[in-house]
């Protein structure tokens, strides 16, 4: 393991009769999520510990581990906990998990891209067995025996004797003085206790009883409430505002004009958005006031005509087939609207913020308040939902605003209207695709035309995944990214649930172009040992091919986004009268390497063919006049309970490196879904959200 300048043994030290292990989280992040801002560590008390990568073993025996990444549902604290449990042999249940602050030493803090797994689990074995090697070390000099006459159990050190036994808390102090181990050799496969077992959430009973902290938890002496009226038109501003009647209702404090828009304080919720309500404001509304949805699409279907006039078709072609694909924007309608505490006084400041990027939360905080980076102490509570919404940060910079011009603890709240209205958006795009097959249905070219809007990385981030196919087949792509003057942003998976529904659909066409059965044409196809165990097993255990009840149809698609973890899925539904389509069960196949949690893995593959419904039913945000025109779940839903299938997960055992779940079954469900649907109706879905009208 490369270690920087902090290194093990240099961070090893005494702090007050504890053992504090310091180690280096390596970096295995693929894509630049957000551009980071230099490194900024809040001030800290003498008592703490400076929030760097750690481990540390209290005098009491108690053990905790910081967590470098947020936590917001999908268990990555749980994770760090079962990592140090299974190397530091000790017990899970005595464990403690903390929020780290920034630091250089974990190199890569975003929480996306589901690299959380893959950036933790050799460090923190590392670290933990490192660690077990002092404390061993310890207990062996204490005892004048050898260390290989040592062994650890549950926070217990043995010697070879009956009275050599020696808890870590008690061998702390010592431990903190032996020299790390430089390369020890990690625990093998076959000798796991702990990771691929099942564990409920590290925080579950905190969360099922009100204890665990999330941001409107937050309680400050004197602290007020806070509410923004922001532009309804994309880019626009305050042109002129007039707040009295907005300061006449009762409880309403201050009316102060930010960046965003106005915001309105008071000593509750209720009062400032009836303060809010009325606000009288003339509003400049900028360039994007002509914007609609079908103004965006057309410039998408323009840019792709013009890519088309190269198209290159095969000479040999028997079978030619063209699919055109359009796909809307897409909120994250997170299910904790975005909010944040902020206590920005004048040399100091103090921010509570639901963050997927701490360096983005601390640089919009420096920026709000007008305070260096190393002033200001930031929290990262519990996040209610992320799915990349909260790697923008924009709700941080608001309240660091606010709080600097009123003098008080703010706690800025966003109503669901406002975060579907200022969201950052899932990007529109459309796609052109186009095979020719030989007489054998084998196919010749696969030639992909797609135009979009990147979101931090230019045309090679909107064909993500597009290339990769698992099959013997060349992919030509030609992707374009244009500036649209719609805020877009990441979105579980991002691009890949573009990609995927496109692509599987698509290859299901070609396989009834071929007269071959989906999953057979499928595996005749296939390149990647791994993908095609996936689609086997999902296939073995949906009984594909098997009698269905008359009236359903089965679908079948897989898919691997960022390349890491494999999923196939196949889905089983049935379409009514009414063009309703009812999905009675989905099978879900995923190869994410060694899985830490077997509990987190099917709930993050359970939670995941959710969204890929909603994305295939419900979702999409539409623009009028540079509006958005959906304002709450009335007119953007969510899948509801009495919607969803019955779900089977059934995870491949792998002794590969364990690679990332939270985003990888929701680009797989919508074409498993839609390849279903035409198997009942003949009906291709080539729009999203599809509408019963589609099947009617």
């Amino acid at each position: 393991m490369t270690m920087n300048r902090r290194t093990f043994l240099k961070n090893s030290t005494l702090a007050g009769a504890g053992l504090l292990i310091s180690f280096h989280v390596p970096i295995y992040d693929r894509r630049a999520i957000l551009a980071g801002v230099p490194d900024a560590n809040p001030a800290q008390s003498p008592e703490q510990f400076v929030p760097n990568a750690y481990l540390r073993i209290d005098a009491d025996g108690t053990v905790t581990v910081m967590c470098p990444r947020s936590e917001m549902g999908q268990g990555v604290q749980t994770i760090a906990a079962m990592l140090v449990a299974e190397d530091l042999e000790t017990d899970y249940a005595a464990i403690r998990v903390e929020q780290a602050g920034i630091d250089s030493a974990y190199g890569d803090q975003v929480t996306g891209g589901s690299t959380s797994t893959q950036a933790m689990y050799a460090s923190i074995r590392m670290a933990s067995t490192r660690a077990l090697g002092m404390l061993i070390a310890a207990a062996a000099q204490q005892w004048g025996v050898e260390p290989a006459a040592c062994h650890a159990e549950k926070g217990v050190v043995y010697g070879s004797t009956p009275d050599q036994k020696l808890t870590f808390g008690e061998l702390a102090p010592l431990a903190a003085q032996q020299t790390a181990p430089k390369m020890p050799k990690l625990k093998p496969v076959d000798q796991f206790r702990v990771i691929g077992t099942r564990k409920a959430l590290f925080d579950s009973p905190e969360i099922v009883t009100g204890k665990a902290l999330y941001t409107n938890d937050v309680r400050l002496p004197n602290m007020l409430y806070a509410v923004v009226e922001r532009c309804p038109v994309f880019g626009g501003s305050v042109a002129s505002f007039d707040a009295a009647k907005a300061r006449a209702i009762n409880g309403v404090r201050e009316v102060v004009q930010i960046d965003a828009g106005i915001a309105v304080v008071a000593d509750t919720t209720w009062a400032a958005m009836q303060g809010r309500d009325a606000l009288q404001i003339t509003w400049d509304e900028g360039k994007a006031a002509p914007i609609t949805t079908d103004s965006i699409q057309q410039q998408l279907i323009d840019k792709v005509t013009t890519q088309l006039a190269d198209d290159k078709e095969s000479p040999d072609a028997v079978t030619k087939l063209e699919a055109i694909y359009q796909q809307p924007y897409v909120a994250h309608a997170t299910m904790e609207s975005m909010s944040c505490v902020a206590d920005v006084r004048t040399d100091s400041a103090e921010v509570w913020a639901p963050t997927q990027d701490r360096r983005n939360a601390l640089s919009m905080a420096a920026a709000g308040s007008g305070l260096s980076g190393s002033k200001i102490k930031l929290h990262i509570p519990l996040l209610g939902c992320g799915w990349g919404r909260r790697l923008n940060c924009d709700y941080v910079k608001e309240a660091t605003q606010i709080s600097k011009q009123v003098g008080a603890p703010i706690n800025l709240l966003w109503t669901r209207d406002d975060d579907l209205r200022h969201d950052y958006y899932r990007p529109m795009s459309y796609h052109v695709l186009r095979a020719d097959l030989d007489a054998e249905g084998k196919p010749l070219t696969w030639r992909h035309y797609v135009a979009s809007e990147a979101i931090g990385g230019g045309s090679s981030e909107v064909a993500s995944g597009a290339s990769s196919l698992p099959y013997k087949i060349r992919a030509n792509v030609r992707a374009s990214s244009l500036s649209l003057g719609i805020p877009v942003g990441y979105w579980r998976a991002v691009f890949n649930t573009n990609t995927a529904f496109v692509n599987e659909t698509f290859m299901d066409e070609l396989a009834t172009a071929a007269g071959k059965d989906p999953y057979e044409y499928r595996l005749s196809q296939m390149n990647s040992k791994r993908m095609e165990a996936v689609l086997k097993l999902a296939a073995e255990k949906a009984a594909w091919g098997g009698p269905l009840p008359a009236g359903w149809g089965r679908g079948i698609a897989c898919y691997a986004s960022w390349g890491a973890s494999y999923v196939a899925q196949v889905a089983e539904v049935s379409v009514d009268d009414r063009g309703v389509v009812h999905v009675h069960r989905v099978v879900c196949a995923v190869d994410c390497g060694i899985p830490i949690n077997l509990d987190s893995v099917e709930a993050q593959m359970e939670g995941g063919i959710i969204a890929g419904m909603g994305m295939l039913f419900k979702h999409e945000i539409t623009i009028e006049k540079g509006r958005v025109e959906q304002h709450n779940f009335r007119d953007y839903p969510l899948i509801r309970m009495d919607e969803a299938p019955a779900i089977e997960v059934y995870v491949v055992p792998s002794t590969e490196f364990p690679t990332g779940i939270g985003e990888m079954s929701n680009p797989v469900t919508p074409p498993a879904i839609a390849n279903a649907i035409y198997a009942v109706t003949g009906v291709r879905i080539r729009r999203l959200p599809m509408r019963a009208a589609d099947l009617q």
